[in-house]
């Protein structure tokens, strides 16, 4: 103990050293030479009873650890509004209507094990309506998607990371609460990982580590295996697409110094490709590539694309999910990763826009974070992981699940110049692992000591947008350890009124 309140006092010490990301600037000055926003996003402006975090943006301190305060949470002009917390959460949550379905960690020696269909009518007092159980849907790791268009909800069987081939279809057009199993079975003989649907509905794209999987579900009821497809890398993540599913966008991880398109070697990367063969269901089609775009600053492990427009212009939020250098620092990466807005009006040279980076992403801020890891560093620290937009085509709000970061919510109505507007980072559960059987972080994902893990939650779901009656706003999602969780926004600060 006598060790760690002396690592305590040294981070506090290096937090009042200044080491902080230059978040000040000119949003004329962005606005007119339209250089891509590569340092910490301006700081929100937080409520007068808010409990404003205590060091770096974005930072659980080692002392706040220590001493039991990241146990009370942090907040700014967000607060919970109501939470079903159970036995805890897994990687990502989905929704429709007043209904939201989260996946749990896969084991069904758990009494309530599977996927929680969480009936969210009474926004106070979320409850579990039930429990979906195939095969698929003990563990659908990253691949939970709901089409709300065409109300389904399907996922393959990602079973911790690397399940088998089979895939899920359920109907939630009648009574979200009970979804009516419409398809579940192999598919193709990759096993899942990751998923998501075409904007049309009418493919859904599976995922594994190494392919991508299309099923053709006009009728959902019998889908069809259509292909495989790699990425040039032939490693990937998440995936999105466009409004008509003709193209893809894909997550491309670690391709060497001199591959096509990243002459210089990478981490990871965006690819776009044209699947309108697929999508139109061309016999003999074949995925065709657009373009490539790789970075350095990025991991080895990045997570998902969201296709959105921000100013009637089209960009991608593209999501990383590790940080660089094996959590150590060499002066010019972050350790943790983060999201970043891409251009890509000309599809085939997508350029940054901005990213969205917090303190706790700045290079220089490095040895300050790291000290808060000193009682064992985990799998994720205050990574970026799945976020959510308010509108895909009038974009004005992003939100991200940050792993101990919490939820952060930044307004890119301006995507050279993003800022953020809130945060909510709930309170750790430590000393509850043996309670949290259902979340991935409590069940001990990168440490032996599962409570000494459990000093700051994990938030790794997507983010729900939700404008309420009153013209006020909320958020929808999952962290592992606190379970769903509904946020209202307080002080006025989402949805944007004019002039703000």
């Amino acid at each position: 103990m006598r060790h760690l309140l002396a690592l305590a006092a040294t981070a506090a010490l290096l937090s009042g050293c200044g080491l902080v990301g230059d978040s000040s600037g000119s949003k004329a000055a962005a606005a007119g030479a339209r250089q891509p926003w590569e340092k910490p996003v301006r700081r929100a402006s937080c409520g007068a009873t808010d409990k404003v975090e205590t060091g770096l943006q974005g930072q659980v301190p080692l002392q706040d650890r220590v001493s039991g305060r990241s146990q009370q949470g942090y907040n700014c002009n967000l607060e919970i509004v109501g939470q079903w917390q159970g036995d805890g959460a897994s990687w990502q949550t989905a929704w429709y209507e007043d209904c939201a379905y989260y996946g749990t960690r896969g084991d069904t020696t758990r009494p309530d094990y599977g996927v929680v269909v969480v009936d969210a009518s009474q926004k106070s007092n979320p409850r579990p309506a039930g429990y979906l159980q195939t095969t698929p849907m003990v563990d659908p790791w990253e691949s939970l998607k709901v089409h709300e268009q065409r109300k389904l909800l399907g996922a393959v069987d990602g079973l911790g990371g690397s399940g088998g081939p089979d895939f899920d279809v359920y109907d939630i057009s009648g009574d979200c609460r009970q979804p009516k199993l419409l398809f579940t079975g192999p598919m193709g003989d990759v096993g899942g990982h990751e998923g998501n649907w075409a904007q049309t509905g009418m493919t859904y794209w599976g995922a594994s580590t190494s392919t991508y999987r299309a099923f053709d579900t006009t009728d959902p009821a019998h889908p069809v295996f259509m292909l495989n497809w790699a990425p040039p890398s032939n490693s990937n993540h998440g995936l999105s697409t466009n409004e008509d599913g003709s193209r893809l966008y894909a997550v491309s991880l670690g391709l060497a110094a001199g591959a096509p398109g990243n002459p210089a070697g990478s981490s990871n990367g965006l690819v776009i490709a044209d699947v309108s063969d697929i999508e139109h269901r061309k016999p003999g089609g074949e995925v065709k590539l657009v373009s490539e775009m790789y970075w350095t600053d990025g991991s080895e492990t990045a997570q998902h694309t969201i296709p959105v427009h921000i100013g009637g212009k089209p960009y991608i939020v593209f999501v990383d999910e590790a940080g660089v250098s094996g959590k150590a620092c060499n002066g010019t990466q972050s350790p943790f990763a983060f999201a970043r807005i891409i251009d890509i009006a000309d599809e085939k040279n997508p350029k940054l826009a901005g990213k969205l980076m917090l303190d706790t992403h700045y290079p220089q801020n490095c040895p300050v974070v790291m000290a808060d890891y000193s009682n064992g560093q985990f799998l994720f620290g205050y990574d970026s992981h799945y976020c959510g937009v308010d509108d895909p085509q009038e974009t004005t709000a992003v939100a991200c699940g940050y792993f101990n970061s919490g939820i952060r919510v930044f307004d890119v109505r301006d995507p050279y110049y993003p800022r953020e507007i809130a945060y909510f980072n709930p309170p750790a559960q430590f000393g509850k692992a043996a309670q949290l059987q259902g979340s991935q972080h409590a069940t001990g994902n990168g440490t032996a000591d599962n409570d000494a893990a459990l000093t700051a939650d994990w938030c790794s779901a997507q983010v729900r947008f939700r404008k309420t009656a009153d013209g006020g706003g909320e958020l929808w999602t999952t962290c592992q350890d606190n379970g769903f969780m509904i946020l209202k926004f307080t002080n006025g600060v989402w949805p944007f009124r004019d002039g703000m």
